[in-house]
């Protein structure tokens, strides 16, 4: 059956499907659940209606940040499928719907555009009502997500960018439900977001990608320094992320008392330290990894709504 021939119902359904890989859908998804761990620990007892406001507001933004990072990334990604695609080794969350939409001429430039014109907007409407600080730091995440595209053939060090935009994206929940600053379990916040970036999603994203990247002059970890070197630093990151979430839990004992404790450290272990293991014995699982460690702020912020309900 030709393009034209195609009912108008398919037609909707193949946009909609694209438009879901162009903002990495379940990844965005799932990345609401960052904001709203930093809403908990902000507020213990959020308001409802305030809460639904802010995810929301968040899945907006999120959609809208990860769009834009395929939007940049077209010329690239075009040419990634000029060449052999990425071999298949297991399920990416990152590729739901359809990856690189609009590399594959699924969609138009325009509609891409329009898309993302209205997430953003929307998120700016909402994190205006919320706290203009969550509008200030919704551009500054879009800014460093630009930035970090920029640079993917100058220099292997934007991982450090990339969780920088992830610490400042999510830090928006907590500003969302709170006006003033709480040096330790925010600064512990940001600790803890920015190392699970660089070291769940980011080092082992590029891990899967090194022969794709290397042909299209991508430098990053893996490509310019190895495999070997890209896992410790990966799981040098990760345990981080571990100490950071334990001792924040530590912190906010008050609160979410040993539920909370228990609850985090016990997701870690499954999300943050098994993909360390993965990574150590073999490079090659970075998918794996990364897939687990993708849904370790999901699993947090169920162990603290869990302790709240319990409390």
């Amino acid at each position: 059956m030709t393009v034209s021939e195609r009912s108008p119902v398919a037609s909707v359904v193949d946009r909609a499907r694209a438009l879901y890989g162009l903002s990495r859908g379940t990844q965005a998804v799932l990345s609401i659940a960052q904001p709203l761990v930093a809403a908990l620990l902000a507020d213990g007892s959020p308001s409802p209606g305030r809460l639904a406001l802010a995810t929301v507001g968040g899945l907006a933004g999120f959609l809208a940040v990860f769009a834009t990072n395929d939007l940049m990334d077209a010329g690239v990604d075009g040419r990634r499928f000029a060449t052999d695609l990425r071999a298949d080794t297991g399920p990416d969350i990152d590729s739901a719907g359809a990856r690189h939409p609009l590399a594959q001429g699924l969609l138009t430039r325009r509609l891409a555009l329009g898309w993302i014109a209205g997430l953003s907007v929307l998120a700016l409407v909402i994190g205006a009502l919320l706290n203009p600080v969550c509008v200030l730091l919704f551009l500054l995440a879009a800014l460093l997500e630009v930035v970090y595209c920029r640079l993917a053939t100058v220099t292997p060090y934007k991982f450090l960018l990339s969780g920088v935009m992830v610490a400042v994206g999510a830090s928006a929940g907590w500003f969302a439900f709170r006006t003033s600053v709480d040096p330790l379990p925010l600064g512990l916040f940001v600790l803890w977001m920015f190392a699970w970036e660089i070291g769940g999603r980011n080092i082992p994203n590029d891990l899967a990608d090194v022969a794709e990247d290397v042909r299209l002059g991508i430098r990053t970890v893996p490509v310019v320094y190895g495999a070997r070197p890209a896992v410790w630093l990966a799981g040098g990151f990760l345990l981080v992320a571990f100490a950071a979430s334990g001792v924040l839990m530590v912190v906010a004992w008050p609160v979410f008392g040993v539920v909370g404790l228990v609850g985090t450290l016990a997701v870690g272990v499954l999300t943050l330290l098994r993909p360390v293991l993965l990574l150590v014995r073999d490079p090659g699982a970075a998918l794996p990894a990364f897939n687990l460690a993708t849904f370790h702020p999901v699993g947090v912020l169920a162990a603290l709504v869990a302790a709240l309900l319990l409390r």
